[in-house]
């Protein structure tokens, strides 16, 4: 099997780094056309995404960027990574690449930073998909995760550092259907950046609030105000962002479209790329 470093070098060389103020974020970039932004969330990075975005840069100029303190972003120890502050770099690529306007899939945290930045600039996206995430408050805060320990000092900086590859791999399948999919080599992709600043950013993340008072409801109202195309992608067996989010989403975002999938779970991206690839394609188009 090849090594860490081999696998992610041919990811590295296959992307390139834009200087945002103040963080340097890898961007995969491909394809023509009008552009797609993908934002992942938590504890993915554009890779998650790439299936999805090989079927949609046939038609589309597709972007993935890893957020800072993901993936191969820079990490600081220090840094904030609130939604705001997530909203604020992703904003400022787009400027560093003299886009305008684009349109946008999000998924679990990266929908929040999706939203935050609708919340700003409403003329922003010219389309908005969402995939297995929540924007109820308590969807984010409620109940136990596996990131819980990481809040209490010191066992946090244990679990991280005791932490190894077959534990992501294990914690991934249970979010996943098509778990064959998980091969050596993808999870290869996944424990890449935990042994390359990842797990400080995690800590840094358990430990501090990512939204402040009053922003979900904010978030909410500006979905409920935008005057976009919605699409609400959902993994049905997503044992945490259930069916359910997906039918608050829709009722709050008005003529909003909802596809279901059937046999697949909070990682879509891993169990029904190309469908869900071809989906994004058909909703840009006009043709869903």
């Amino acid at each position: 099997m090849p090594t860490h470093h081999d696998v992610i070098a041919d990811y590295r060389a296959a992307g390139r780094f834009v200087a945002t103020p103040g963080r340097n974020v890898f961007l995969h970039d491909v394809g023509s056309g009008s552009p797609v932004i993908f934002m992942h969330g938590i504890p993915t990075y554009s890779y998650v995404w790439r299936d999805v975005v090989a079927e949609v840069a046939l038609r589309h100029r597709a972007l993935a960027p890893d957020l800072p303190g993901f993936g191969l972003s820079e990490k600081r120890r220090d840094w904030d990574y609130s939604v705001a502050a997530q909203a604020d770099t992703i904003h400022s690529l787009l400027l560093q690449l003299e886009i305008e306007q684009a349109a946008i899939v999000c998924h679990d945290f990266g929908a929040l930073v999706a939203a935050e930045m609708i919340s700003r600039a409403p003329n922003l996206f010219t389309h908005v998909v969402i995939l297995n995430t929540s924007l109820r408050e308590h969807s984010w805060r409620g109940g136990a995760s596996p990131l819980s320990l990481l809040r209490i000092p010191l066992a946090g900086e244990l679990a991280m550092a005791f932490s190894r590859q077959w534990m992501l791999t294990r914690a991934m399948r249970i979010y996943v259907d098509w778990d064959e999919r998980l091969t050596p080599e993808v999870m290869a992709h996944y424990w890449w950046p935990f042994e390359h600043g990842y797990k400080e950013t995690l800590l840094n993340m358990s430990r501090r609030r990512a939204a402040a008072d009053g922003d979900f409801e904010r978030w909410r109202e500006a979905l409920a105000g935008a005057s976009v195309p919605s699409l609400i992608v959902w993994g049905a067996d997503d044992p945490t962002f259930t069916a359910d989010e997906a039918r608050d989403l829709h009722q709050l975002i008005p003529g909003s479209r909802v596809k279901l999938f059937e046999h697949a779970n909070h990682f879509i991206q891993e169990d029904r790329p190309e469908a869900v690839g071809r989906l994004i394609n058909t909703f840009l188009e006009g043709t869903l």
